[in-house]
């Protein structure tokens, strides 16, 4: 797997929504909001039925309501285009998840 470059990074979470780059971790993460418990459990359900899609897992963080994913590829050591992959499906099961309105 080929690490991306800080121009690669940068580019990839313009195209993210709310990412944050955690240089010194060597990932990405972001943190979700959700109406409450429940629907948190329901969204890191379906990120995890996606991941497994792929084989590619995020860290994850609930407590209660807010989600945070935390996203890198652990066998190369930091973050690669499948980091970016994954971090993309999750913004979509997020924008699914959340209320309209």
């Amino acid at each position: 797997m080929t690490l991306l470059n800080e121009h690669e990074i940068t580019e990839g979470l313009a195209r993210l929504d709310d990412w944050e780059w955690d240089r010194e971790r060597h990932e990405i993460r972001r943190t979700v909001k959700m109406p409450d418990f429940m629907s948190g459990i329901h969204l890191v359900t379906a990120v995890a039925h996606a991941a497994e899609q792929v084989n590619h897992h995020p860290d994850i963080d609930i407590r209660y309501n807010k989600i945070t994913f935390h996203q890198t590829t652990h066998a190369a050591h930091g973050l690669t285009r499948h980091d970016m992959r994954i971090a993309a499906r999750i913004d979509r099961l997020v924008a699914d998840a959340l209320p309209r309105g």
